[in-house]
């Protein structure tokens, strides 16, 4: 027997931000049709959640990969309404470059503040130059500038407040409690993105971390485990360096 099943899909639309929602009623005469249905949501959802930093969409083999599979086996009238709703969803407002939009300038503003506090940054000792940085990790001045053109540790770059053309680097790079190549991987994996942006991801707290800082899982002092669950923790934010890698904007900051 034939049922009667209704989804909902709400989304705020662009530009006017409006609630907009569309009740889809489908008799369906293969019960594939709510796991289909399930499949391609979850998809739908991703989506319009924002795509990867210089992809614009997704593998067309991959897709077609995906439905074919999904779709494997639907009666041919449950199989059209899979078609109709994943053409509803193509016809909405562009709410995914709305919403990276919407990030893009949330990040920039958090660099900037970031920027604005270099002198504070630097009075408290956060921000060391490069003289104090050798002396307290036992570093030459051409080891130290090796080590930034391989991307191992960086800089805060000349706009930020109180930094002018002086070089100032984190000083969580000469503490004790820190391995060193841990962090030149970090550092190494966030790639080429601005110094500002390199100390924010380290320095504050991230939802795919269990809301905690890269530093304090980094830690070695006063963390219980062998080197498995160290490496491990390392993993974990090499993979959150690469998320945030990819969502901050490629804007050039400055204040």
């Amino acid at each position: 027997m034939a049922q009667l099943c209704s989804f909902s899909f709400t989304s705020r639309t662009h530009p006017h931000n409006v609630l907009t929602k569309a009740i889809f009623n489908y008799e369906m005469t293969s019960a594939q049709f709510l796991s289909s249905y399930c499949i391609f949501s979850a998809a739908v959802g991703a989506f319009r959640a924002g795509l990867p930093v210089g992809r614009t969409d997704a593998d067309s083999k991959a897709v077609a990969k995906a439905f074919k599979e999904a779709t494997k086996g639907l009666a041919r009238s449950d199989l059209a309404s899979i078609t109709e709703y994943l053409h509803w969803i193509t016809t909405q407002p562009g709410c995914v470059e709305s919403n990276l939009t919407q990030t893009y300038a949330t990040e920039f503003r958090l660099d900037r503040a970031l920027g604005r506090r270099g002198r504070e940054l630097i009075d408290d000792g956060t921000l060391i130059t490069a003289t104090e940085l050798c002396l307290r990790a036992g570093l030459t001045e051409a080891r130290l500038l090796e080590l930034v053109r391989e991307r191992k540790v960086f800089t805060m770059p000349h706009w930020v407040d109180g930094v002018f053309g002086d070089d100032y680097y984190p000083a969580f790079f000469a503490e004790s409690q820190y391995d060193p190549a841990c962090l030149a991987a970090v550092s190494k994996g966030l790639l080429g993105i601005d110094g500002v942006r390199k100390f924010r991801f380290v320095t504050t707290e991230h939802a795919d971390l269990g809301n905690q800082t890269p530093l304090k899982i980094l830690a070695t002092k006063g963390q219980h485990g062998g080197a498995v669950e160290f490496e491990q923790r390392l993993e974990q934010v090499l993979l959150a360096a690469k998320e945030f890698r990819r969502r901050v904007p490629k804007t050039r900051l400055s204040l």
